[in-house]
């Protein structure tokens, strides 16, 4: 059914795109046998189009799902296109449309090139008149199916949704019920995306108790080494000396949560939003950190602080970061580290 609604739809769009003419439509057209053949080829591609663009979109779902484990990607017979950081999927929509586009101009031009006349003329004139149209339906059809999640339909879940109903009851598959326990403090590794509320669920920020020689490594945001200083800031936007913070990190391996974002400045990635782009310029506390840094620091010398250096971005530093980022393990973060 629905490859017909496909093959109806995209006939109602090639029967008004083939009246188009250069000064507006030409109903003339309807009559002609002409039409009627670039009617229907028209239609056909629109629909290859449309089925190249959910192989497209598969194709992305598997490498996606590769790249960010932490996140559902799928539900619902839908990919979930919304949860991806905004830079991935406005490539992934533009390279498919470019793409799209230039296969289409290829035919364009090799039936320009066939056809009597300059074969440059009748493409230029093609491009002048017609790309436009074709452009713009092409950039909203992708846009569409990619935020709407639309995989292609002859993938085995959406089979199954569309022929169960002639299988025999007996070999319908029946789902087990599976009961997942949400992840707790005490696990051994927790997906970074889930790792923060597990962690500030299991013991909030309490900005009355923090000490002057010992803290916890939640309750630091930021770690600074320059010119053999050294300092941390406290959840409260406090800065204290701290010359042996990084050294007693290092001897219960949790150092490496401490990303190096400029060349004096480490912040805690336990406190980051994810998920992150590789390529990402500017990282983003979670609320309640940003929050709490307000009581002593301005949003100004936050972001600052925030922002990964060119020189990190050129060295790869932060996608090493994070594809290291699920070995990384959490026991000791509650621990009271000395300072000095």
């Amino acid at each position: 059914m629905k490859m017909l609604k496909l093959f109806v739809e995209s006939f109602f769009v090639s029967l008004i795109f083939n009246l188009i003419g250069n000064n507006g439509f030409k109903l003339n057209r309807f009559w002609t046998p002409a039409y009627w053949t670039w009617t229907l080829a028209f239609t056909l591609a629109i629909v290859v189009a449309a089925l190249l663009i959910r192989v497209r979109l598969k194709v992305l779902w598997i490498h996606w799902q590769k790249k960010y484990p932490q996140l559902q990607l799928f539900r619902s017979g839908r990919v979930q296109t919304n949860s991806l950081p905004k830079s991935e999927l406005v490539w992934a929509i533009l390279s498919t449309s470019l793409s799209l586009l230039m296969l289409y101009l290829c035919f364009i031009f090799l039936i320009a090139f066939v056809r009597s006349g300059s074969t440059y003329m009748l493409f230029i004139n093609y491009l002048f008149h017609y790309t436009p149209f074709v452009a713009t339906g092409c950039l909203v059809y992708v846009s569409y199916v990619f935020i709407g999640g639309q995989l292609w339909w002859l993938t085995p879940t959406n089979a199954l949704a569309l022929f169960s109903d002639l299988l025999p009851e007996k070999i319908v598959p029946v789902e087990k019920v599976v009961t997942i326990l949400p992840p707790s403090a005490l696990d051994k590794s927790i997906p970074i995306g889930s790792l923060y509320d597990v962690l500030y669920l299991q013991a909030r920020f309490d900005l009355s108790s923090l000490r002057k020689d010992a803290v916890r490594m939640f309750d630091v945001p930021f770690y600074f080494s320059k010119k053999g200083k050294k300092q941390v800031v406290l959840i409260d936007g406090t800065r204290l000396e701290a010359d042996h913070f990084l050294q007693e990190l290092e001897t219960r391996g949790l150092d490496k949560w401490f990303f190096r974002i400029s060349s004096t400045c480490r912040v805690n990635m336990m406190h980051i939003r994810f998920p992150i782009s590789p390529n990402a310029t500017q990282l983003e506390f979670r609320k309640e950190v940003f929050q709490s840094l307000r009581l002593k620091m301005t949003a100004m010398e936050i972001g600052n602080l925030l922002q990964v250096t060119e020189w990190m971005r050129k060295e790869k530093k932060l996608k090493d970061f994070l594809d290291d980022v699920h070995n990384l393990r959490h026991k000791g973060w509650d621990q009271l580290i000395p300072l000095n």
